[in-house]
């Protein structure tokens, strides 16, 4: 798999540094990784990202996914925040084509799938 850049790689670490404090880094992180490693050239050509959270964001936490997707993306990116309660949790990131979705809904949607498809 293709190194990811310092930048990203703090991105990730910050992520599951929230995560193990919740108690989900083993299920999330590799999937939030690899998420990473897929943001194609349209998404980092966007220059806004759609941020949604089940609650609202505040200005340093705005900040802050700001800076790491400018990173990841090699330029400015502003941030489009709405607040989306069906989330339960966690985020969903979109920047073109280019979606992270780390939501509690996503997680409990994918755990029925599993369960489901067994």
């Amino acid at each position: 798999m293709k190194s990811i850049s310092k930048d990203a790689r703090g991105f990730v670490e910050g992520v599951v540094t929230h995560l193990k404090k919740s108690g989900k880094a083993r299920e999330v992180a590799p999937h939030v990784q690899s998420l990473l490693y897929k943001m194609t050239a349209a998404a980092k050509a966007e220059a806004t990202a759609r941020v949604e959270s089940a609650v609202k964001l505040t200005p340093p936490e705005t900040q802050n996914i700001a800076r790491v997707l400018s990173r990841i993306a090699g330029h400015e990116v502003s941030i489009v925040a709405a607040v989306n309660p069906a989330l339960l949790g966690g985020l969903r990131i979109t920047m073109g084509d280019w979606v992270v979705d780390t939501s509690v809904r996503n997680e409990l949607n994918q755990m029925a799938h599993l369960v489901t498809a067994s």
